[in-house]
C-alpha cells in the first residue's frame, strides 16, 4: 500500500486523493479531478470448469530404520489376525480383520439415500412431460369454471335439472312407500302360509304317530294291565333293557298327550301363535316315540339273541318284531317332515321382520334424497355465499400459479438445495465406504512386524502392530493451520537441496496426534513415504515436501480476486450487456451501467481460483479488477479487488485450503 501511495504522491498534478478506503481486501481510490476525464475499465475473467486442488507446504529430513504404530481406524471386535511378530510384510498386506457388519449396514443405507437424492434432482432436471401440463391446464379451466358458476349463478338447464331431480326423488319416494305396504302383506301371507302348512303337517303325522303309539303301548302291556309284559321282558334280558323301554314309553306317552290335546283344542282358524306352538310340541312328541321305537328295537333284538320260543309270550313277540319294525320307518319319516315344516315356519319367522325392516329403510332414504334435492334447488337459487366465492377465487389463483411453476421450471434454489443435498449423500457415501474398508487394517508400508499387540476376539483399541519400515522417509513439521487439512493417505511431492533434478511422490503415512510447541507455536510431525526410491538420497537429507490436501474434479471456478466478502456473505461482480469476446480482452472493458453485485456460495478455494456452488453458470463472466484511466494527465490505476493469502484459506467460509501454505521454521 505504502508504494501505491507513493506513486500517487509523485504523479499528484491538478487533483487531489480525496480517500483512501480498504474494503473486502480491495481498494477504493476517490478522486477530485478537476476537470479530468476518468475512465473505468473492468478486466473479466469467465467462470471454467475443471480439476481445482489445495495443498500445503512443509519441510524436514530424510529418515531410515522409521517405526510406524499401526492402529485400526474403525472400532470392532478383531474377527482375523493374518501376522506374526518377526513376520515381512508389504505394504497393503492384511494385519487383522475386523467385524464389518455394522459398516455394512451403514454403506448399504448411505447408498439408498445416495439414489434417492439422485431421484429427486432427475425429478427436478426433468421438464415437465405433457400429460403433467395438460392435467394442471385442465384443473385451471375447471377452476375457472367453478367461479364462473358461482358469480354468474345457475343457468336454465341447471334449473331444470335441479326441478327434475326433485320429480324424480318424490316418485321413488312413492314407489318406497307402495313396497314397504308389499313387503308387510306378503311377510304377513308367508307367515299364515308356512303356520297352515305346518298344521296340515301336523294332522298327516298324527296318523302315523298314533299308530305307532298303539303298538308301543302293545309292547308293554294291555288294556287291563298297562305294563303287564314288562315282568315277562325282564326274565328273559334282565333289567337294563326292559327299565329303559319304560321310562322311553312314558315320556313319548307325555308329550304326545300334549300334542294331541292341543291339535284337539285348534282348528284352521286359530292364531298363528297357537299353531306354531302346536307344530313344536308334534314335533317332540315325535322324537320322543322315535326314540322309543329305537329302545323296543334293541330290546327285542336282545330277547331274540338269547330266544324266546319258550316264554309264554312268543307269539306277542313275534307280532311286536314286525309292528315295531314297520313304525320306526314311518316315524323317521314323519319326524323329518315336521322338523322341515319347523325349520321354514322359523325362517319365514326371522325373515319377514327383516324384509319388512329393509323396505322401511327404504322409505327413509327416499324422503331423505327428496329433502336433500329441495335444498340443492333452495341452494341453486340463492345468492353464492361469500365464503364459497373466496375459496373459489383462491383456487383458481392456486391452480394458476401451479401451471406458471411447471411451465416455468425449477427455480435456480430448488437446484442448488438439491444439489446440496446431493453432495451431503455423496460425502455420507463415502465416509461409509471409508469405514468399512478400515475394518480391514493393512500395513501402510513395507517393513518387519515387531509388537504385535491384537489377538483375535478382542475389542480393537491403541496400536495393533508396530513395522520397521525397509525404505526411507520423509519426515516434516506442520503448523497447527495446516495440519488440520492433511489426512493419511493424502499424495506429495518431494524434492531435495541436495538433489536439484530429483522430484519423488510420495504419500502421508502418519500425522502425529499430539503436536510440540516450540517459542509459543505448535507444530505436527507427519511422515511421508517415497513411492520411488533412489540411491542418491541419503538419510538425514534436508527435503521439501508439498501435500496435495484437496482435489475435486469438474469444480465451477473463478479467479480469486473476482470473489469479495461482507460479514458472512461472499458476492461476485457482473456487468450486463457485455459481449463475450470483448469482455475477456486483456485490456477491460468500459460500460455505462454500473457492476451488478450476485451472492454466492463458495466451495474449495486456493490462492490462485475460487469455487464457485451457486451464483453464477459455466462461461459467465466476472469482474476481476477495475481500472481507472486520467485521459489528461497520464494514466493512474487502481485494483478495486485483490485477495490476501490467509492461511485460513478460501474466500467467504473458508471452504478450502490455500496454496503454498506456510512453511514452518526448523
Amino acid at each position: 500500500m505504502k508504494r501505491i501511495l507513493h506513486s500517487v504522491k509523485r504523479r499528484k498534478k491538478s487533483w487531489t486523493v480525496g480517500a483512501v478506503l480498504v474494503v473486502g481486501g480491495g481498494i477504493l481510490v476517490s478522486q477530485s479531478m478537476g476537470g479530468n476525464a476518468v475512465e473505468t475499465r473492468y478486466v473479466l475473467a469467465a467462470a471454467e470448469r475443471g480439476t481445482l486442488m489445495t495443498s500445503v507446504t512443509g519441510s524436514g529430513q530424510v529418515q531410515g530404520e522409521v517405526e510406524f504404530d499401526v492402529s485400526p481406524e474403525s472400532s470392532g471386535k478383531v474377527l482375523r489376525v493374518d501376522v506374526q511378530n518377526g513376520q515381512h510384510v508389504n505394504e497393503g498386506d492384511v494385519i487383522a480383520v475386523l467385524d464389518s457388519i455394522d459398516a455394512a449396514k451403514t454403506v448399504r443405507n448411505a447408498r439408498l439415500n445416495l439414489a434417492n437424492a439422485q431421484l429427486s434432482m432427475q425429478k427436478l432436471l426433468d421438464s415437465v412431460d405433457s400429460l403433467t401440463l395438460l392435467q394442471a391446464q385442465n384443473d385451471l379451466a375447471q377452476a375457472e369454471r367453478d367461479l364462473a358458476d358461482l358469480e354468474n349463478g345457475p343457468n336454465d338447464r341447471e334449473l331444470q335439472t335441479a326441478k327434475d331431480a326433485i320429480t324424480k326423488a318424490e316418485r321413488g319416494l312413492a314407489q318406497a312407500e307402495r313396497g314397504l305396504v308389499e313387503t308387510r302383506y306378503d311377510s304377513e301371507q308367508a307367515l299364515i302360509t308356512a303356520s297352515e302348512n305346518g298344521y296340515n303337517s301336523v294332522g298327516e303325522a298324527f296318523t302315523d304317530l298314533s299308530a305307532a303309539m298303539s303298538d308301543l303301548s302293545d309292547l308293554v302291556g294291555t288294556s287291563a294291565s298297562e305294563f303287564e309284559y314288562v315282568g315277562y321282558y325282564r326274565l328273559l334280558v334282565g333289567p337294563f333293557f326292559t327299565e329303559g323301554l319304560v321310562d322311553d314309553y312314558e315320556d313319548a306317552r307325555d308329550s304326545y298327550n300334549i300334542a294331541w290335546l292341543a291339535y284337539r283344542d285348534l282348528n284352521h282358524d286359530s292364531s298363528i301363535d297357537d299353531k306354531i306352538d302346536l307344530i313344536n310340541q308334534t314335533l317332540v312328541a315325535g322324537k320322543d316315540i322315535a326314540n322309543t321305537l329305537i329302545g323296543a328295537r334293541t330290546l327285542l333284538n336282545q330277547i331274540e339273541s338269547v330266544g324266546y320260543n319258550s316264554s309264554a309270550i312268543a307269539d306277542h313277540i313275534d307280532d311286536m318284531i314286525t309292528a315295531i319294525l314297520s313304525n320306526i320307518s314311518k316315524i323317521n319319516s314323519c319326524v323329518s317332515s315336521l322338523q322341515s315344516t319347523a325349520n321354514n315356519l322359523r325362517s319365514t319367522e326371522v325373515s319377514a321382520p327383516n324384509d319388512i325392516a329393509d323396505a322401511e329403510f327404504a322409505v327413509e332414504e327416499a324422503e331423505s334424497k327428496l329433502a336433500e334435492t329441495k335444498i340443492d334447488l333452495v341452494d341453486l337459487t340463492a345468492d353464492p355465499d361469500p365464503i364459497d366465492l373466496a375459496i373459489a377465487r383462491e383456487n383458481v389463483a392456486e391452480k394458476k400459479q401451479k401451471l406458471a411453476d411447471l411451465e416455468a421450471g425449477p427455480d435456480e434454489i430448488e437446484l442448488n438445495s438439491q444439489r446440496l443435498t446431493l453432495q451431503d449423500r455423496q460425502n455420507s457415501l463415502n465416509d461409509a465406504l471409508e469405514a468399512y474398508a478400515n475394518c480391514t487394517v493393512r500395513t501402510p508400508i513395507s517393513g518387519t512386524v515387531a509388537n504385535l499387540s491384537v489377538q483375535v476376539g478382542q475389542k480393537s483399541s491403541g496400536a495393533a502392530v508396530t513395522i520397521i519400515a525397509d525404505q526411507l522417509l520423509a519426515t516434516i513439521s506442520l503448523n497447527e493451520i495446516d495440519v488440520a487439512s492433511v489426512k493419511v493417505g493424502n499424495k506429495a511431492t518431494l524434492t531435495f537441496d541436495a538433489i536439484e533434478d530429483l522430484t519423488i511422490t510420495g504419500t502421508v503415512r502418519e500425522v502425529d496426534p499430539v503436536g510440540s510447541v516450540s517459542s509459543g507455536v505448535v507444530n505436527y510431525g507427519v511422515l511421508i513415504s517415497f513411492d520411488t526410491q533412489d540411491e542418491r538420497v541419503r538419510s538425514g537429507m534436508s527435503v521439501s515436501v508439498t501435500v496435495v490436501t484437496q482435489v475435486k474434479q469438474g469444480a465451477l471456478y473463478v479467479p480469486s480476486s473476482a470473489v469479495k466478502s461482507q460479514g458472512d456473505v461472499s458476492y461476485i461482480e457482473v456487468l450486463d450487456g457485455v459481449d463475450e469476446s470483448a469482455g475477456l480482452s486483456a485490456q477491460g472493458v468500459t460500460l455505462d451501467t454500473a457492476p451488478r453485485q450476485v451472492q454466492v456460495d463458495v466451495g474449495l478455494s486456493n490462492d490462485t481460483n475460487t469455487e464457485l456452488l451457486s451464483g453464477i453458470e459455466e462461461g459467465g463472466l466476472v469482474i476481476t479488477r477495475t481500472v481507472t484511466d486520467l485521459s489528461s494527465a497520464g494514466s493512474f490505476t487502481t485494483t478495486s479487488q485483490t485477495t490476501t493469502p490467509s492461511l485460513l484459506g478460501g474466500i467467504g467460509g473458508g471452504a478450502g485450503q490455500r496454496g503454498g501454505g506456510f512453511v514452518p521454521r526448523n
